[in-house]
């Protein structure tokens, strides 16, 4: 559901082929068994990328007060950016750029629920607060703009993510902007996958395999 490189890889000189960024065709995927029955589809199951996947680049921006903040919602709700497939057999792999500027940006799943945070009661992100606004918030250095590092992965109807915009003070107004590439895959499933096929595949986890502890 999330992978993101470390923010040191694009300071590092590789030499890297699209692969082996993003999903490809022939590239494996896996759902752990913790995805409920409403996603029986994908629930336990390996898929093989069984076409070429499309890559959809769409940038957004958003202008926003100081020490104010906004939420925008990623699904297909009303109001959301509608980032999300409208079929099963569709896995969106999506990497999340952000544009450098005074503002932080948080991550729930769904409403209301933090995904980074600590075990301690206490430690729970608080954009009002002047130190919790920084627990496990992402800037511009965790998934630059024009290299992003940071990945989400969208199926039918799932969770919806919503990212919290937190501009600093400091600027009367911040531009923000992100930067979203969708890399839209058509799944084919495996019925008898291998060892290999299983250790090897992308492991895409439910929401809360990501909370609790």
């Amino acid at each position: 559901m999330i992978t993101e490189l470390s923010q040191l890889f694009h300071r590092v000189g590789v030499s890297s082929k699209p692969e082996d960024l993003l999903l490809q065709k022939g590239s494996w995927v896996r759902f752990t068994p913790e995805w409920p029955d409403t996603y029986k589809w994908v629930r336990g199951n390996t898929f093989i990328v069984s076409e070429e996947p499309i890559l959809v680049p769409y940038p957004v921006d958003y202008i926003l007060p100081e020490s104010d903040y906004q939420d925008i919602d990623l699904s297909n709700a009303t109001g959301g950016l509608r980032l999300y497939p409208e079929s099963e057999g569709i896995l969106y792999e999506t990497t999340v750029g952000l544009k450098e500027g005074n503002y932080l940006l948080h991550t729930y799943v769904p409403v209301n629920k933090y995904v980074y945070y600590l075990a301690y009661p206490a430690m729970y992100p608080d954009v009002t607060d002047a130190a919790l606004r920084y627990l496990g918030a992402k800037t511009y250095n965790d998934s630059p703009y024009e290299s992003p590092l940071w990945k989400l992965y969208f199926i039918k109807n799932m969770p919806a993510f919503i990212l919290r915009l937190y501009v600093l003070s400091g600027e009367d107004f911040v531009k923000v902007m992100l930067s979203f590439n969708i890399n839209k895959c058509q799944l084919t499933k495996i019925e008898n996958p291998t060892v290999e096929q299983q250790e090897k595949a992308l492991l895409i986890r439910y929401y809360t395999q990501f909370a609790g502890f």
